[in-house]
């Protein structure tokens, strides 16, 4: 962003109450920041949390959906066995047409990311064949917690990365809060 901080910048509003639009958690995927709180000697205020993703279900208000990675598999196997076990947010059929929708990101490689620059998030998901539903259920989800924007205006690129990152590294969607500012 075009201010002081990025993403992570916070303000007063008029009122004296202070907002704060950025960064909440740390992946296990971010080395440049888990390096960083190494030379400010702050790791041990990292507080990691079970390795889950919980989804808010759109289609069902109040309700949730867990994503559990387990501990004892190696990468990709602990994403692939968290979406398999995971029967509430996406149906069978969906979850076959997002995996064949993805085999061009995962044969064509980084030249195939980068290729996707120009299509947002619904765009390549349409081009795909991915069903609505699924961006919708998770990826305006994803598209928020990456750029703070809807699928519709977020560059497939961005997903992309972030999903070969989580694939690749058997904590990469770890989620962690740092103990206190």
């Amino acid at each position: 962003r075009d201010v002081l901080g990025g993403k992570i910048a916070a303000w007063k509003d008029e009122d004296g109450d202070w907002y704060e639009t950025g960064l909440h958690i740390f992946f296990g995927a971010y080395p440049n920041v888990q390096n960083l709180f190494g030379e400010l000697g702050i790791n041990d205020r990292l507080q990691w949390k079970e390795h889950s993703m919980i989804f808010a279900m759109p289609s069902k208000p109040g309700e949730f959906s867990r994503f559990d990675f387990p501990d004892v598999l190696p990468a990709p196997l602990n994403g692939i066995w968290a979406i398999l076990r995971n029967n509430e947010m996406l149906t069978w059929p969906e979850k076959i047409k997002f995996a064949i929708g993805l085999l061009p990101a995962m044969v064509g490689g980084q030249a195939y990311v980068e290729a996707q620059d120009g299509l947002s998030v619904e765009q390549w998901m349409r081009k795909q064949g991915v069903p609505d539903r699924v961006t919708d259920e998770v990826f305006i989800a994803m598209s928020k917690a990456l750029n703070f924007i809807n699928p519709d205006e977020l560059s497939m690129q961005c997903i992309l990365i972030a999903l070969n990152r989580f694939l690749q590294e058997k904590h990469g969607s770890k989620m962690a809060f740092l103990d206190g500012n």
